[in-house]
């Protein structure tokens, strides 16, 4: 249950203050119908399928590796929290451009609430995780990273010649 409330923490503040669109004027304009509305193309259904599956196999893959021999599920656990935090803050970054005050305060919280709740032992102790590896944390980090960059790549359809 308190891993839902530190997700929610996360994912309803992010989507409400970062990815809001503020009206361009005050008079609103009747909506232009067409054929086939669609909310994302397919290139862009195609980015979300792969990072859904790539993020979801990370996860796993952390999970699995700080399980470790003596199957330490806290600290398994706090690398799959964490790796999903991480992914929360760098797709935040890719998909606002922290171009505005409340993306860069949202990964900023979103980073430090994370590192906060995880590497102190007190805290940790209380949501049944353990403390991770400067290894573990590199890793969820440099995942998540490169998850981004596929949203970077689907998005801006970048020419590599």
């Amino acid at each position: 249950m308190r891993f839902i409330v530190w997700l929610e923490l996360i994912i309803h503040p992010t989507a409400l203050l970062v990815f809001q669109e503020l009206p361009i004027s005050k008079r609103l304009s009747p909506i232009q119908k067409t054929h086939h509305p669609r909310f994302f193309n397919l290139r862009e259904w195609w980015v979300i399928g792969i990072v859904g599956v790539l993020l979801t196999l990370m996860i796993i893959y952390g999970y699995e590796h700080s399980l470790g021999i003596g199957h330490e599920v806290e600290h398994a656990r706090a690398m799959a929290l964490v790796t999903l935090t991480f992914a929360s803050a760098m797709l935040t970054i890719v998909l606002s451009g922290l171009s505005n005050f409340m993306s860069r305060i949202m990964v900023g919280a979103t980073i430090a609430l994370t590192l906060l709740l995880v590497q102190f032992p007190t805290l940790a102790s209380l949501l049944h995780l353990t403390p991770l590896h400067l290894n573990d944390l590199i890793l969820s980090a440099a995942g998540t990273l490169g998850i981004a960059m596929i949203v970077v790549f689907g998005r801006f359809r970048v020419q590599l010649h």
